[in-house]
Protein backbone atom coordinates (compact mmCIF):
# COMPACT_ATOMS: atom_id res chain seq x y z
CA UNK A 1 0.00 0.00 0.00
CA UNK A 2 1.46 3.53 -1.29
CA UNK A 3 1.60 6.03 1.33
CA UNK A 4 0.29 9.66 0.06
CA UNK A 5 4.15 11.10 -0.40
CA UNK A 6 5.96 8.14 -1.63
CA UNK A 7 6.32 7.36 -4.90
CA UNK A 8 4.85 4.51 -6.92
CA UNK A 9 5.41 3.85 -10.55
CA UNK A 10 2.17 5.03 -12.57
CA UNK A 11 1.51 4.51 -16.43
CA UNK A 12 4.87 4.05 -17.65
CA UNK A 13 6.09 6.58 -16.07
CA UNK A 14 9.22 5.89 -13.65
CA UNK A 15 7.91 7.95 -10.89
CA UNK A 16 5.39 9.57 -10.07
CA UNK A 17 3.77 10.51 -5.88
CA UNK A 18 0.12 9.03 -5.09
CA UNK A 19 -0.97 12.30 -4.25
CA UNK A 20 -0.14 13.17 -7.37
CA UNK A 21 -1.99 10.24 -8.80
CA UNK A 22 -4.90 11.87 -6.70
CA UNK A 23 -4.56 15.21 -7.99
CA UNK A 24 -4.83 14.03 -11.52
CA UNK A 25 -7.95 11.64 -11.13
CA UNK A 26 -9.76 15.13 -9.27
CA UNK A 27 -8.65 16.96 -12.08
CA UNK A 28 -10.09 13.92 -14.66
CA UNK A 29 -12.94 14.08 -12.74
CA UNK A 30 -13.78 17.63 -12.95
CA UNK A 31 -12.91 17.58 -16.88
CA UNK A 32 -15.48 14.66 -17.29
CA UNK A 33 -18.43 16.80 -15.12
CA UNK A 34 -18.03 19.39 -17.89
CA UNK A 35 -18.37 16.46 -20.37
CA UNK A 36 -21.67 15.38 -18.98
CA UNK A 37 -22.99 19.43 -18.46
CA UNK A 38 -22.59 20.15 -22.04
CA UNK A 39 -23.85 17.25 -23.63
CA UNK A 40 -26.90 17.40 -21.57
CA UNK A 41 -27.11 21.26 -21.91
CA UNK A 42 -27.25 20.04 -26.00
CA UNK A 43 -29.61 17.82 -25.52
CA UNK A 44 -31.71 20.10 -23.78
CA UNK A 45 -31.54 22.97 -26.34
CA UNK A 46 -32.63 20.22 -28.86
CA UNK A 47 -35.69 19.08 -27.07
CA UNK A 48 -36.35 22.88 -26.15
CA UNK A 49 -36.05 23.75 -30.20
CA UNK A 50 -37.96 20.57 -31.07
CA UNK A 51 -40.26 20.97 -28.73
CA UNK A 52 -44.19 21.45 -29.90
CA UNK A 53 -44.79 24.13 -27.46
CA UNK A 54 -41.25 25.29 -26.09
CA UNK A 55 -42.61 27.87 -23.41
CA UNK A 56 -45.13 24.70 -22.20
CA UNK A 57 -41.71 22.53 -21.78
CA UNK A 58 -39.62 25.63 -19.48
CA UNK A 59 -43.16 25.68 -17.91
CA UNK A 60 -43.23 21.89 -16.94
CA UNK A 61 -39.44 22.01 -16.26
CA UNK A 62 -39.68 25.23 -13.92
CA UNK A 63 -42.10 23.18 -12.17
CA UNK A 64 -40.12 20.16 -11.59
CA UNK A 65 -37.14 21.75 -10.69
CA UNK A 66 -39.39 23.54 -7.89
CA UNK A 67 -38.48 27.17 -10.03
CA UNK A 68 -40.34 29.65 -10.91
CA UNK A 69 -41.34 30.03 -14.52
CA UNK A 70 -42.19 33.24 -14.82
CA UNK A 71 -38.38 34.25 -13.65
CA UNK A 72 -36.56 36.55 -15.74
CA UNK A 73 -33.62 34.39 -16.20
CA UNK A 74 -36.10 31.62 -17.52
CA UNK A 75 -37.70 34.47 -19.44
CA UNK A 76 -34.00 35.63 -20.90
CA UNK A 77 -33.51 31.62 -21.76
CA UNK A 78 -36.63 30.89 -23.61
CA UNK A 79 -35.63 34.16 -25.42
CA UNK A 80 -32.66 33.41 -26.42
CA UNK A 81 -33.45 29.47 -27.49
CA UNK A 82 -36.49 30.23 -29.65
CA UNK A 83 -34.63 32.94 -31.66
CA UNK A 84 -31.95 30.68 -32.69
CA UNK A 85 -32.10 29.70 -36.11
CA UNK A 86 -31.32 26.54 -37.92
CA UNK A 87 -27.57 27.02 -39.11
CA UNK A 88 -26.86 28.77 -35.53
CA UNK A 89 -28.05 25.79 -33.74
CA UNK A 90 -25.86 23.63 -35.47
CA UNK A 91 -22.89 25.89 -34.96
CA UNK A 92 -23.55 25.91 -31.72
CA UNK A 93 -24.21 22.29 -31.65
CA UNK A 94 -21.05 21.88 -33.18
CA UNK A 95 -19.30 24.13 -30.82
CA UNK A 96 -20.46 22.22 -28.09
CA UNK A 97 -19.78 18.84 -29.07
CA UNK A 98 -16.45 20.20 -30.22
CA UNK A 99 -15.87 21.54 -26.73
CA UNK A 100 -17.30 18.46 -25.41
CA UNK A 101 -14.57 16.25 -27.01
CA UNK A 102 -11.34 18.19 -25.84
CA UNK A 103 -13.05 17.56 -22.05
CA UNK A 104 -13.29 13.99 -22.86
CA UNK A 105 -9.68 13.69 -24.08
CA UNK A 106 -8.54 15.67 -21.24
CA UNK A 107 -10.70 13.43 -18.47
CA UNK A 108 -9.36 10.23 -19.77
CA UNK A 109 -5.60 11.27 -20.85
CA UNK A 110 -5.58 12.21 -16.79
CA UNK A 111 -7.13 9.49 -15.70
CA UNK A 112 -4.61 7.14 -17.00
CA UNK A 113 -2.11 9.49 -16.15
CA UNK A 114 -0.69 10.39 -19.58
CA UNK A 115 1.95 13.43 -19.79
CA UNK A 116 0.34 14.66 -23.23
CA UNK A 117 -3.20 14.93 -21.75
CA UNK A 118 -1.65 17.60 -18.47
CA UNK A 119 0.09 19.12 -21.63
CA UNK A 120 -2.93 19.75 -23.35
CA UNK A 121 -4.94 20.90 -20.39
CA UNK A 122 -2.73 23.36 -19.23
CA UNK A 123 -2.86 25.14 -23.31
CA UNK A 124 -6.52 24.29 -23.41
CA UNK A 125 -7.54 25.53 -19.59
CA UNK A 126 -4.86 28.38 -19.77
CA UNK A 127 -6.00 29.42 -23.15
CA UNK A 128 -9.15 29.61 -21.98
CA UNK A 129 -8.68 31.95 -18.83
CA UNK A 130 -8.94 34.81 -20.63
CA UNK A 131 -12.26 34.85 -22.10
CA UNK A 132 -13.44 33.47 -18.83
CA UNK A 133 -12.24 36.70 -17.26
CA UNK A 134 -14.55 38.73 -20.13
CA UNK A 135 -17.03 36.92 -18.66
CA UNK A 136 -16.98 37.27 -15.67
CA UNK A 137 -17.07 41.02 -16.15
CA UNK A 138 -19.54 40.95 -18.35
CA UNK A 139 -21.83 38.66 -17.06
CA UNK A 140 -21.49 38.10 -13.36
CA UNK A 141 -22.33 34.78 -11.57
CA UNK A 142 -20.81 32.90 -8.43
CA UNK A 143 -20.41 29.73 -10.89
CA UNK A 144 -18.68 31.64 -13.82
CA UNK A 145 -16.08 32.74 -10.88
CA UNK A 146 -16.40 29.10 -8.76
CA UNK A 147 -15.52 27.69 -12.37
CA UNK A 148 -13.26 30.51 -13.27
CA UNK A 149 -10.76 29.92 -9.73
CA UNK A 150 -10.87 25.84 -10.35
CA UNK A 151 -9.54 26.31 -13.53
CA UNK A 152 -6.54 28.56 -13.10
CA UNK A 153 -5.85 26.02 -10.21
CA UNK A 154 -5.75 23.16 -12.71
CA UNK A 155 -3.41 25.26 -14.65
CA UNK A 156 -0.97 25.79 -12.03
CA UNK A 157 -1.34 22.61 -10.49
CA UNK A 158 -0.65 20.75 -13.46
CA UNK A 159 2.50 23.83 -14.67
CA UNK A 160 3.93 22.59 -11.07
CA UNK A 161 4.02 18.96 -12.22
CA UNK A 162 4.85 18.97 -15.29
CA UNK A 163 8.14 21.00 -14.43
CA UNK A 164 8.91 18.63 -11.52
CA UNK A 165 8.99 15.89 -13.79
Amino acid sequence: MAVAGELVRYKGRVAIRKNQVTLLRLIAIFKLLKVSVLLLSLAVLFKLVHAHDPELSVFVWAMRLRLDPGAPFLQRILAEILRLDATRLELIAAGTSLYATLFLFEGIGLWFGALWAEYLTIVATGGFIPVEVYEIFVHDGIGKLVVFALNVLIVIVLVVQVRRQ
